[in-house]
């Protein structure tokens, strides 16, 4: 997929021969780095969904079910307590969240809802908390309502690619990582709008984006749309060199409009018929997504949807997301997800291993995002405490029921070899596992050359060159064993270099045993030549 900016082709143009709303094209960058993120002051979503004159606390936005209990006086005080009970048993309910679709509340989207099946039918449009992309079809949509999970954006990007659409509206949920893959980044909001309702610069209200004509916009999403009434909201900012389609901006004293709505075309450009190079006779030869992304989700809760313009601009944003392409009609179904929502599966490779690991990494994440936030399930936490206790009763049953025998104090035990002097602590020391071999190979040399040199009367300043020719001269030892022995002679100085070094000196049993046989064959063989000389010599009586 390549970068395009613009058409050659003119708006009306292009819509003619395409049916495609969207004069620009982007595709996802590989990389994560983005602009610097500007984001307005977070807010608790539940606490921040106002409008001038209505406080989230008054009680004209929270439906009362309480009737009036009527009775004598002297059931009063069984009426305070049914009404005790009662209260107990509403406010026990677990609360909705900001944006549910099930949710009739004044920050519920339950009317966004009724829109979308009004507008596509009731089996088309479809409320989910588990998103599997391996279902989707190109001919599908999905809307991201702000989303409290990262998006996955390689199965998403496939799905765009493969000619899905889809729409991501959120302020300060966690899709501006996915956005910034898209080059679209999210920036402060207008401190001093040009225009906002009830005199709250918090309601700044946002104008259709000027075309570039002098002809009114006449985007599919903007048809019938004069202003939409924002709740505070956050506005976008595109990398330099990218050009979309702006559907909505915030206009402001003494700087420019923000933008709060974009939209662009996923897709190869060529294929979709966004270059110069193609004729505007020749239909698009492949299938193009779209992604329309706006920062201010809480302009289409249930309170803010009583605004022509934002009823308008959302029955827009669905026709534009499902309506038919070049390549035939799409006919496909509209998914919206808000929150915290599951996905799974990937788009277009199931069996890829990128996307398998990336799926398990995703699954990972969202289980420890899980625990962190409601805790480790009862049923594993009860095995867990009822592991941890039984390990704990073995430990203390072991530990209390070992015999122990009287140790005898340090001054009444038996000095070790190792801490002797002596000859038997130096045997100990060089016969102990740990000792180093360089130490046992110097002792044999040292040992060797001791006894060569009683035997063959020569000073105890004698080398290990003069011993060998001492041995040849008094053919104690053959030709051959006084090579030998200047071999072994060679090799046992190994231990010498290694001590000197302060190294230690890798050498295997074999080996080790090897050079102290042939010390001792040394010594035998001179032994024998002896002898004879010593059984010829005259005998004194």
């Amino acid at each position: 997929m390549v970068l395009v900016a613009r058409s050659a082709r003119t708006g009306r143009d292009f819509r003619n021969q395409t049916q495609n709303h969207d004069s620009c094209f982007v595709t996802p960058q590989t990389g994560t780095d983005g602009g610097e993120l500007a984001v307005t002051q977070r807010h608790d979503a539940r606490a921040r969904r106002t409008v001038a004159g209505r406080s989230s606390c008054e009680r004209s936005d929270v439906p009362i079910a309480l009737g009036r209990l009527a009775g004598p006086r002297r059931f009063i005080g069984g009426r305070r307590f049914a009404a005790v009970l009662f209260a107990l048993l509403v406010l026990s309910r677990p609360a909705a969240a900001a944006f549910d679709a099930a949710d009739t509340g004044w920050e519920g989207c339950s009317e966004l809802i009724e829109l979308a099946r009004n507008e596509l039918g009731n089996r088309r449009v479809r409320v989910i908390s588990s998103l599997d992309y391996s279902v989707l079809e190109p001919a599908d949509a999905i809307v991201f309502m702000h989303p409290t999970v990262d998006i996955r954006f390689h199965p998403l990007a496939a799905f765009l690619a493969a000619g899905g659409r889809a729409a991501v509206i959120d302020d300060h949920g966690k899709a501006a990582a996915l956005l910034e893959r898209f080059h679209i980044h999210r920036a402060n909001a207008p401190a001093l709008p040009e225009f906002k309702a009830r005199g709250n610069s918090q309601l700044a209200i946002a104008l259709p984006a000027a075309s570039e004509s002098s002809e009114p916009n006449d985007h599919p999403t903007l048809r019938g749309v004069e202003q939409v009434v924002t709740n505070h909201p956050t506005a976008l900012r595109l990398e330099p060199g990218i050009e979309l389609t702006p559907l909505l901006v915030l206009p402001a004293r003494g700087e420019p409009a923000a933008l709060l709505a974009v939209t662009g075309v996923i897709g190869d450009a060529r294929a979709c018929g966004l270059t110069s190079a193609v004729s505007r006779d020749t239909p698009p030869e492949g299938h193009c997504g779209r992604l329309l992304a706006m920062g201010d989700p809480s302009a289409f809760i249930n309170l803010m949807m009583r605004y022509p313009g934002n009823r308008s601009f959302a029955r827009g944003v669905f026709s534009y997301l499902l309506e038919d392409d070049t390549w035939g009609r799409r006919s496909g179904n509209l998914y919206l997800v808000n929150g915290d929502f599951k996905q799974l599966g990937s788009y277009g490779d199931p069996d890829g291993m990128r996307e398998m690991l990336s799926e398990q990494q995703a699954a990972l994440l969202d289980w420890i995002d899980d625990v962190r936030s409601n805790g480790l399930p009862e049923p594993f936490s009860i095995a867990l405490a009822a592991i941890a206790a039984i390990g704990v009763a073995i430990w203390a049953g072991l530990a209390g029921g070992q015999l122990y025998s009287a140790i005898a104090p340090g001054y009444a035990r038996p000095l070790a070899h190792v801490s002797q002097g002596g000859f038997a602590g130096r045997a100990a020391v060089l016969a102990s596992r740990s000792t180093d071999r360089s130490l046992i190979l110097r002792e044999l040399k040292r040992t060797l050359e001791a006894m060569l040199r009683q035997r063959l009367g020569l000073s105890s300043a004698a080398g290990p060159r003069e011993i060998v020719q001492a041995a040849a001269e008094k053919k104690l030892l053959t030709p051959r064993s006084s090579s030998a022995l200047e071999q072994l002679l060679v090799r046992l100085s190994a231990g010498e270099i290694a001590v000197m070094n302060a190294r230690r000196l890798s050498l295997s049993d074999r080996k080790l045993r090897a050079l102290h046989d042939g010390v001792l064959d040394i010594l035998k063989e001179m032994l024998d030549q002896e002898d004879p000389k010593r059984d010829s010599r005259p005998q004194h009586g």
